[in-house]
């Protein structure tokens, strides 16, 4: 285990330093944050989280009745580590829950989901339609090591019968989870309509109001960081500071480094190619307003990219000139040729075990890959340095969790205990003492 510098670590019968929890799936913030919320470290509901991550981690589990949230924590992190997507699905949850009001997905320049901007949406529960699977399209996906989630926060479960708490909502305690009602949330960016998150506002019920901020991390003597709800719910990331409220401070590891678990065994130079082309699609470059003829695109775009991958592999192959055409159609005109020279260029580079993990792969091609070099880390970790002074000039964070995302082949092994390290000095130098939590501690300090 990694060991915290002396100055970081807990005195016994000491005062306690900020709240820092560190874990290795990311889906355990959230029974991080209950526990801090237990403990009064952090208010229980109407919080910011600014969330620094090379994922939105904004999917919502579709096979989890969404009152599961109040009923009982135990059943919610149970459902979220064992759903194939659950560390990518801990975030609306929250907001549903009544916890999170606000969330600022700071990400990297290179993971481009969902596009920089300042979404004003609701999140809550709908009926699954008869025909909705689980999403096509992940933006992670959980591993299968078991993570002992069934051992819950000790937040009391919420009693169906009794009146709604803080931050449930109307109807939130209204008889036992229905198992067809799934959490959902009223933005209608691609990311996601095609993870079937999206609902229009209209149609869910119990619904939380989440503003969502999107972008890059702010440059020096650029943004205002102290980003809090408030305001008029318009404009971008920028401008006036809003009102400036509690918030909690989330970091992920591949923030600085991220690594594509489905990708393990092909060179970066060949998978960017068609990760760029399935995220350059004309489909997923602007909310979505029908998402009927959107998924019609989407399902003539995967024939046509499966069809050139297998006929690459096939022993007599017909060639990729009609194949990259059919591409093509879905590809706006202004960056078409661009994309189709190069993805022309790496099938005929490419060596037959890459085509066959990229084949796959399917769509979790597109996920983030970012090798870096030490040099990057650096410069990304002085930006950083940078990012949180001009936060905390407001106030610090109530609480900072801290994903490595090791295991699951998100932040590369290599750079892991370096950057947790850094991290840990940089938060220290801002907020002084700390008090790390490790996830794996949480049973032991909630049932000593």
């Amino acid at each position: 285990k990694h060991s915290a510098p002396r100055a970081m670590k807990r005195q016994r019968g000491g005062p306690r330093g900020l709240p820092v929890f560190i874990c290795e799936y990311h889906d355990e913030a959230l029974r991080c944050l209950h526990h801090a919320m237990r403990r009064r470290k952090m208010p229980f509901d109407g919080l910011t989280m600014v969330h620094l991550d090379a994922h939105p981690d904004l999917g919502a589990p579709q096979s989890m009745p969404a009152d599961t949230v109040f009923e009982s924590p135990h059943a919610l992190y149970f459902a979220l580590r064992t759903d194939v997507g659950g560390i990518a699905q801990w975030i609306l949850p929250a907001v549903y829950g009544g916890h999170l009001r606000c969330v600022w997905w700071v990400r990297p320049s290179w993971a481009t989901q969902i596009q920089d901007g300042c979404y004003d949406v609701s999140v809550g529960k709908a009926r699954r339609m008869p025909e909705q699977g689980l999403p096509r399209r992940r933006d992670a996906t959980a591993s299968v090591a078991a993570s002992g989630a069934g051992d819950a926060c000790g937040l009391p479960p919420t009693d169906p019968t009794a009146a709604p708490a803080v931050g449930e909502g109307a109807g939130a305690g209204e008889g036992r989870a229905r198992s067809d009602e799934t959490l959902h949330i009223s933005c209608s960016e691609p990311y996601f309509v095609e993870e079937s998150t999206y609902r229009p506002g209209a149609e869910l019920a119990s619904a939380q109001p989440l503003r969502l901020l999107v972008s890059e991390l702010p440059a020096a003597g650029g943004l205002d960081c102290r980003v809090a709800p408030g305001g008029d719910g318009g404009g971008d990331t920028g401008g006036t500071r809003p009102e400036v409220r509690a918030y909690t401070l989330d970091v992920c590891l591949d923030f600085f480094a991220c690594g594509n678990p489905f990708l393990k065994q092909s060179r970066p130079s060949i998978a960017s190619a068609f990760a760029a082309v399935v995220n350059g699609t004309a489909f997923r470059a602007k909310a979505v307003s029908e998402p009927e003829q959107f998924f019609k695109d989407r399902d003539g775009f995967d024939k046509a990219y499966s069809e050139l991958l297998e006929d690459c592999l096939s022993s007599e192959p017909r060639g990729p000139g009609e194949l990259l055409r059919a591409i093509g159609a879905y590809l706006p005109e202004e960056t078409r040729e661009g994309l189709l020279g190069a993805l022309a260029a790496a099938v005929r580079d490419a060596r037959a075990s890459e085509l066959e993990e990229i084949l796959e792969a399917t769509d979790m091609v597109s996920l983030p890959l970012h090798p870096v070099t030490e040099q990057e880390l650096k410069d990304r970790l002085a930006a950083f340095d940078d990012f949180l002074g001009r936060m905390c000039a407001g106030s610090p964070p109530a609480v900072v969790t801290i994903a490595r995302s090791v295991v699951d082949g998100f932040c590369p092994m290599r750079w892991h205990c370096f950057l947790e390290r850094a991290v840990l000095d940089i938060l220290a130098r801002h907020l002084g003492s700390l008090d790390i939590v490790y996830s794996d501690e949480l049973d032991a300090l909630e049932h000593p």
